[in-house]
């Protein structure tokens, strides 16, 4: 058969003491006398009452029409009392629908089963008729109260999806708590709002708030830190709703919980399972103590309204709060000198003289280096990391061997920045040192990069990775660098690659034209470098001749 779902409590969402009346009871007892009897005090009582004589009986009635309570005998055959109510509860439709047993039993352990299995309510015979009327008037109001919280909870939520329809929400997460926030404060009388993210070290910042005495307005000062961990335990543990924590000392009077609110309700923002951050909305009760009802419709707001945030501009809080957090650990890492230099000969390739070294970069956390200097240069950082790499090398640089020339790593853009505190650098050292320019993007201004190369003194220049790409090739036109790097791409099996082996003596002419040297990277067998040997390429570098080393003293 099919059911209608008459049973649940959102069936009657408008019910009233006037239409409790007229209100439907299903007495269920296997006993006619009983059953006729108490069926005939609630009719009295003004309610419609269906019979059922078992509990299968009982639940085919509940499948096919409305039954607003039950009156359950305990002792049925077949199907038990116990048994009626394990199935009712474990029905969606029925698991709020009351039930009331009757038990006859004299042993509170057959109650406690009932009430376990999920009864509201109990009697125990000889049933006392008026007691059983009083008592299903009262669950009947109490159903009756919870429809209308379920209902007022449905207009409140019908309303934000409303809202989801005219409101324009940007990514950007002040922008989007500043409309969340006026949207909040248009449709509820809350005297504060406020959309707070977190930021490093688990703090709370706002996004945007409101009050009725300063309006909307973005951004703020962070949280005292008691008020910030306090809102981010309960944020923690998911929405919540209470009457309103007294203000801290010291706290401004248009801050959190400092404006008169009796009660406030709050829910976490997330972005995937990390939580960044909350949004809080104050609440008046017309009571002294704020009812469960009050509560619950001020939790249901905040729970949606945070939900659009989570949508909206929860990636953004997380990219933001992980940008800050490496940032930090930047900072901290940069500070801590967690880094330390490491060279790598560069030799001639017939002697096998040591001619020069390239200072290359070791991070103590075993971070590559190209994602460590990348990293930095995202946050803002790229500059000091290559300043302090460079400081790092030179203050080693006089343990090399006397004669060697320095190879050290530079962007054009640090060299264009940071020239004054470059040179400062460079400017103590006796030994020839070169700067070798390792950025594999177009330079808008090549003018401007040679005049600042040139303001750094008596100092060579690389360029790296020759052959891997527009961006070097032009830097090599443009610059007319002292040495050239062929990128390993190229070095690699060249001894057996006819196309490498073109491509490699199409550089080492340019290097005769132009007086630049031709040092060939990656060099890893006897047989590459015999091939760049025989090709007119004087200097290698890589494993075949040595690994990057920290020097010993």
């Amino acid at each position: 058969m099919e059911g209608n779902g008459g049973a649940h409590p959102l069936s009657a969402p408008g019910m009233t003491e006037a239409s409790m009346d007229s209100a439907s009871v299903l007495v269920v007892d296997d006993g006619d006398d009983l059953r006729r009897l108490v069926a005939i005090a609630l009719r009295r009582g003004g309610f419609e009452v269906v019979e059922a004589k078992s509990g299968e009986a009982a639940m085919e009635i509940i499948e096919s029409r409305q039954v607003d309570v039950v009156v359950l005998d305990m002792g049925l055959p077949g199907m038990s009392g116990t048994d009626v109510v394990r199935a009712l509860r474990a029905r969606p439709e029925t698991l709020t629908l009351p039930v009331l047993l009757m038990t006859g039993s004299g042993t509170s352990q057959s109650v406690i089963e009932g009430l376990d299995a999920g009864a509201d309510d109990f009697l125990a015979k000889p049933v006392r008729l008026d007691e059983l009327v009083a008592r299903v008037r009262a669950h009947l109001r109490s159903s009756a109260a919870w429809s209308r919280l379920v209902a007022d909870e449905l207009r409140v939520r019908a309303g934000v999806v409303a809202a989801l329809g005219h409101m324009t929400l940007s990514t950007e997460p002040e922008a989007a708590a500043e409309a969340v926030v006026n949207e909040i404060a248009k449709r509820t009388e809350a005297p504060f709002i406020g959309v707070l993210q977190v930021i490093s070290g688990n703090r709370l910042q706002p996004l945007a708030t409101y009050s009725r005495g300063s309006g909307v307005s973005r951004g703020g000062q962070l949280l005292q830190s008691g008020r910030g961990n306090y809102l981010l335990a309960k944020a923690q543990h998911g929405p919540w709703a209470e009457p309103a924590p007294e203000p801290e000392p010291g706290e401004a009077a248009n801050a959190f919980f400092s404006v008169g609110m009796a009660l406030v309700a709050g829910a976490p923002i997330y972005a995937g399972d990390t939580l960044v951050g909350v949004l809080n909305i104050g609440g008046e009760s017309a009571n002294a103590v704020p009812t469960l009802g009050e509560q619950a419709k001020l939790m249901a707001a905040a729970i949606d309204y945070a939900s659009i945030m989570t949508a909206v501009a929860g990636p953004a809080l997380a990219d933001r709060r992980e940008a800050v957090d490496v940032r930090t650990r930047l900072k901290r890492e940069l500070a801590a000198h967690a880094f330390h230099p490491v060279f790598q000969p560069i030799v001639a390739i017939e002697t096998r003289q040591i001619v020069g070294y390239e200072a290359l970069t070791r991070f103590s956390d075993g971070a590559p280096p190209n994602v460590r200097f990348a990293e930095a240069a995202a946050q803002g950082l790229g500059e000091e990391y290559e300043l302090a790499a460079i400081e790092a090398a030179l203050l080693e640089a006089p343990n090399l061997p006397d004669g060697a020339f320095l190879t050290m790593n530079v962007s054009p853009a640090v060299a264009l920045a940071a020239g004054k505190r470059l040179r400062r650098l460079l400017a103590g050292s006796t030994r020839p040192l070169v700067l070798e320019l390792t950025e594999h993007v177009a330079i808008d201004d090549y003018a401007k990069l040679r005049d600042a190369i040139a303001a750094l003194g008596e100092i060579e220049i690389a360029v790296d990775d020759a052959g891997a790409g527009y961006a070097s090739m032009r830097h090599i036109l443009e610059i007319r660098p002292a040495f050239a790097k062929l990128d390993i791409s190229l070095v690699r099996g060249i001894d057996g690659d006819e196309l490498r082996q073109a491509m490699a003596a199409g550089f080492q002419y340019y290097a005769l034209r132009t007086g630049c040297r031709i040092v060939a990277e990656g060099v890893e067998t006897e047989e590459e470098a015999s091939a760049l040997r025989a090709l007119g390429v004087d200097l290698g570098q890589g494993y075949l001749f040595g690994r990057p080393e920290p020097l010993t003293s």
